[in-house]
């Protein structure tokens, strides 16, 4: 029955990986949400009932009713009286006044707090560090789609431009050649692009277009994007709290592997599952066996060893009195009586027993597979169970004690069902949270990864307290670290590692 069900638990899994042909719109979606929150800046010179349209660029949302631009977009505003500055989003009614809260000339970087209209949705800043060759989006305005357009067409509200490209080169020098991290990509832009957003296919932001630049010798022309890090320093002077993700966006074939990997180790775990509570029901099963046979026998005896004493005394009687009186009947009674007790008695010693083994037929079960954990270990790493392998992971080996402390400083703590053991510790290289988990009776250790944001990790590291005591330290202490670390790993984790021990061979003489 047991090979019956995880054949066809792997027979779905065949069925599952065919769904995976579905189409990945997650990010064409997210370009699309992008370009909502992409906006037209124009600035505007009124002098008396008369008002004129003197520049115009882009910008993109990235708080509430905030919107970043480029400084040079906005800088007549600042230079000539009358001027001021107004956005226009593709689904407003038409022009919003803003006002600079915050400007950088170094950087190039403006903030605009609107005023009025609609709660504009921000944009998702990227954390992932950009590379050479991964698409791009750039979304705007430019000019070149405005030649034609009358000045009243240009502060009425319109989809923005979206061109597509690969990111060429990353720099450390903008082409003013003033100390910026930029992105040089092959999206094509032109004036009016400046202060707006370039995407990853994901939608998130990467960098915000501010230039485009030509060859000295040769007609090639690239876009250059101040990058998101440059982005998150002048918002945090801002004191702008944005939304960001460490995530990075992944290709079609990426996507494609994930989704697949997702989707096994989702059937693997349930086939898992399966069995083991197909194995727990065939233990059940036989210890409910077992109860009724003793049941069975227990009463049998009881029911023999009553016949036999009626039997015995009615032979007794019958031999010395052929006509039993009723007082001698009455004096048989109690032992009659006292048999039956006895039977009822064993019988539901029988049914209590059975009942505390089934109910807790784990006590004890932990501490004995963990003693059985004990000594030096070898475990090979599970590809098949593992996700987002890296190519530096290989197989473990370690030392373990009776009470599950490795390597002689690391202690596991019990988790909260008591069939595994788990220690939760901050990965200070990696910025990340790694849950550790020693499962004795399956023999496998497992490691799960959370990547936290740079606000999340210290938040975390203040809540981890003071180092603990190696081997030292209390099982309670290693409880209540593993919890306050645990509430921040959100979502799924970016890295689950599975190994497969077994006792390490004796060294040989």
């Amino acid at each position: 029955m047991l090979r019956g069900c995880i054949l066809t638990v792997r027979a779905l899994i065949g069925v599952a990986l065919l769904l995976l042909a579905a189409p990945f719109a997650a990010a064409q979606s997210g370009v699309d949400g992008a370009e909502q929150s992409t906006v037209r800046v124009a600035v505007i010179v009124e002098a008396g009932d008369a008002r004129s349209l003197i520049g115009t660029g882009s910008g993109f949302v990235v708080g509430p009713n905030l919107v970043v631009t480029n400084a040079h977009v906005v800088a007549p505003v600042r230079q000539q009286d009358g001027a001021g500055v107004a956005v226009i989003a593709p689904g407003g009614d038409g022009m919003l006044p803003a006002r600079i809260v915050s400007y950088s000339a170094l950087s190039d970087l403006a903030l605009l707090e609107v005023r009025g209209g609609g709660r504009l949705t921000p944009l998702t800043i990227s954390l992932a560090e950009p590379r050479p060759g991964d698409a791009i989006v750039a979304l705007g305005y430019p000019d070149v789609d405005d030649i034609r357009r009358s000045a009243d067409e240009l502060i009425s509200p319109m989809t923005p431009s979206r061109t597509t490209g690969a990111i060429a080169s990353l720099r450390e020098r903008a082409p003013t050649g003033d100390p910026i991290p930029t992105i040089n990509h092959e999206a094509v832009i032109s004036s009016g692009s400046s202060g707006g957003p370039l995407l990853d296919d994901c939608g998130r932001v990467l960098g915000v277009n501010t230039w485009h630049a030509r060859g000295r010798d040769t007609i090639e022309t690239r876009g250059v994007a101040t990058r998101a890090s440059q982005l998150l320093e002048f918002l945090d002077e801002a004191g702008v709290r944005a939304t960001t993700t460490d995530e990075r966006c992944l290709t079609v074939t990426e996507r494609v592997e994930a989704e697949r990997a997702s989707t096994v180790e989702a059937l693997q775990t349930q086939n898992r599952e399966l069995a083991a509570k197909l194995e727990t029901a065939d233990r059940l099963t036989r210890l409910a066996l077992v109860i009724l046979l003793g049941g069975t026998v227990a009463l049998l005896v009881a029911v023999i060893v009553l016949g036999a004493i009626v039997f015995g005394r009615r032979h007794m009687t019958r031999a010395t009195d052929p006509e039993p009186h009723p007082a001698s009947m009455r004096r048989g009674a109690p032992g009659v009586l006292a048999v039956v007790a006895g039977a009822t008695v064993a019988a539901v010693l029988v049914v209590v027993a059975g009942v505390y083994l089934w109910r807790y037929r784990d006590l004890g079960a932990a501490p004995s597979a963990a003693r059985a954990f004990a000594g030096e270990q070898t475990c090979a790493l599970d590809r098949g169970a593992s996700a987002n392998v890296g190519e530096d992971e290989e197989d473990a080996s370690f030392a373990a004690s009776g009470d599950l402390c490795v390597n002689g400083r690391t202690l596991y703590a019990p988790s909260e069902n008591g069939r595994s053991y788990q220690r939760v510790m901050l990965s200070r290289e990696r910025r990340a949270i790694d849950v550790l988990t020693l499962y004795p009776r399956g023999r496998r250790f497992e490691r799960e990864r959370f990547a936290l944001s740079s606000g999340d990790f210290d938040r975390a590291l203040e809540s981890a307290g003071g180092a603990l005591d190696g081997c030292g330290a209390s099982r309670e202490a290693v409880q209540q670290r593993n919890a306050s670390l645990l509430e921040f790993t959100t979502g799924e984790p970016t890295q689950r590692l599975v190994w497969r021990c077994e006792p390490a061979a004796p060294a040989q003489e």
